[in-house]
C-alpha cells in the first residue's frame, strides 16, 4: 500500500494553481479523491467556469484560506501500483472492508484472468453440458442446477469460461453461487424460470451473459409470398458475437459490462468482480435498513397500542367513575329523602302507618347503603355489594 502526504497550506496553493484534474496525476490519485480530500481539509476549491476565466485573462478572487480545526498534515493510505488497473477507477468500491482486506482484493482481482480452457469446471457448468448437450430428458439435471445460457451455439465454451472463472473467484472469497426462482416468473419447469444468484449469506444478486443481437432487414420467403395470411416481419433477429454481462439488481452502482472492439468482457473480469461485491453490500445495507425500519414500525405500533389500551382502560375508569358518583348521588338522595319522611312521620298519630313506615323507612337505608359505593353491604336478595374500598383491595 501507498501514502499521500497532504499539507494544507501547500494543497490549498496548489489547487488554485492549476486544474484538479493535472493536480490529481501528481498525487498519484483520482480528481474525485483529491477533491473529497480539500474539502475534508475544509480547503476552499475553485468553482465552475474558474479555469476558462484565467485562461481568457479575467481576473478571479481566490477565498483566503480559512481557520479550522482540520489537521495542517494529513496522511492517507492508498491502492498500491500493482492493483492501481482497478483502484484508481473504482476508489469508491468496498469501502466498507478494512484497508488490508480491500487492498488484498483489489490485487487479486487486478491479476485474474480468464483461462483458454477450464481444467476444474464447477458443478453448475457440468451440470449445464450436460443437460444441453444430453438427449436423454432422463439424464438431463435438473432446470434448478442448470444455468440459463441465453447465447448461440458458438459463444457456449467462452461462456463457460467466464462463467467458471467468476464462481472460484466468488467462492474464493467467500460467496456461494446459486440458481433461485426468477421473481418475475409464475412457472418453474423450464430453465428460463431461475436466475444466477452470487450470494452472501442471506444477501445475493442475480447476474446473467447474454449474447447480444442487431436487427437486419427481413428477406420474404417464397412461403410468405405465396401465402395470403402469413404475417411478413419487417426484421430478423441475429446473433452478432458480442457478450454482455450484466447485474439485474435495481441498486446496484454499476450494472453492465459488454464486448467492444479494444476490451472484451476478459478483460473486465476484476472489476466486474468487485462490482457484484459491491452490489451485494448495497442489498445488504438495504435490507438492513428495511428490517431498522421495520423494528421502528412495530415500536411504533406498539407504543400506539399501549397508548389505546390506556385510552380504553381510561374510559372505563371514567365510566366506573361516572357509575360511582350517580350510585353515591342516589344513595344520598335516598337517605335524604328518608330523613325528610321520618320527620314528617312524627306529625301522624295513627300507629299501625307509623310502624309500617318505620320498617320501609329501615328497608330504604338498607338499599341505600347498598347502592351507596362506599359502603359495603350484604343484602338477602342482590347479595353483596363491592364497595369502592373493596375492589382497590381485590387480587387480579
Amino acid at each position: 500500500m501507498d501514502k499521500r502526504i497532504y499539507e494544507r497550506g501547500k494543497l490549498y496553493e496548489e489547487v488554485w494553481k492549476e486544474p484538479m484534474t493535472s493536480l490529481a496525476k501528481k498525487y498519484g490519485v483520482s480528481d474525485v479523491a483529491l477533491r473529497k480530500q480539500c474539502i475534508k481539509m475544509d480547503i476552499p476549491l475553485p468553482k465552475a467556469g474558474h479555469w476558462t476565466k484565467v485562461k481568457s485573462g479575467h481576473e478571479v478572487k481566490i477565498p483566503p484560506l480559512p481557520k479550522s480545526n482540520v489537521p495542517e498534515r494529513v496522511e492517507v493510505t492508498v491502492l498500491s501500483d500493482e492493483s492501481s488497473k482497478l483502484g484508481r477507477k473504482m476508489e469508491d468500491c468496498l469501502l466498507f472492508l478494512p484497508v488490508d482486506q480491500r487492498q488484498s482484493i483489489f490485487q487479486y482481482c487486478s491479476l485474474l484472468t480468464v483461462p483458454e480452457k477450464i481444467k476444474k469446471p464447477h458443478e453448475l457448468i457440468v451440470n449445464t453440458k450436460q443437460y444441453f448437450q444430453s438427449k436423454d430428458e432422463k439424464k438431463k439435471p435438473s432446470v434448478n442446477m442448470v444455468i440459463n445460457l441465453n447465447v448461440s451455439n458458438d459463444q457456449r465454451e467462452r461462456v463457460y469460461r467466464l462463467y467458471n472463472t467468476l464462481f472460484s473467484a466468488f467462492e474464493r472469497l467467500g460467496y456461494t453461487i446459486e440458481t433461485k426462482k426468477s421473481q418475475y416468473r409464475t412457472y418453474s419447469g423450464r430453465v428460463s424460470d431461475y436466475e444466477l444468484h452470487i450470494c452472501l449469506k442471506e444477501d445475493s444478486v442475480p447476474v446473467f451473459i447474454k449474447e447480444k443481437q442487431k436487427r437486419i432487414e427481413h428477406i420474404p420467403t417464397k412461403e410468405e409470398l405465396q401465402s395470403r395470411y402469413s404475417f411478413i416481419p419487417s426484421y430478423d433477429l441475429v446473433r452478432t458475437g458480442e457478450l454482455h454481462f450484466g447485474i439485474d439488481s435495481y441498486h446496484a452502482k454499476r450494472k453492465n459490462w459488454q464486448d467492444s472492439d479494444t476490451n472484451r468482457i476478459e478483460e473486465q473480469i476484476g472489476e466486474i468482480i468487485i462490482w457484484v461485491l459491491e452490489a451485494i453490500q448495497v442489498e445488504k445495507t438495504n435490507r438492513e435498513k428495511r428490517a431498522a425500519e421495520k423494528v421502528r414500525w412495530l415500536e411504533e405500533q406498539r407504543i400506539r397500542q399501549e397508548i389505546e389500551e390506556r385510552k380504553e382502560k381510561e374510559l372505563k375508569q371514567i365510566e366506573l367513575l361516572n357509575q360511582l358518583a350517580t350510585d353515591w348521588n342516589k344513595a344520598d338522595r335516598i337517605r335524604k329523602f328518608v330523613d325528610a319522611t321520618e320527620i314528617k312521620l312524627k306529625e301522624f298519630d295513627e300507629e299501625e302507618i307509623n310502624a309500617k313506615l318505620m320498617i320501609w323507612l329501615k328497608w330504604a337505608r338498607d338499599k341505600a347503603d347498598w347502592m351507596d359505593p362506599l359502603v359495603e353491604k350484604e343484602d338477602d336478595f342482590l347479595g353483596k355489594s363491592i364497595s369502592l374500598f373493596s375492589q382497590f383491595n381485590r387480587t387480579e
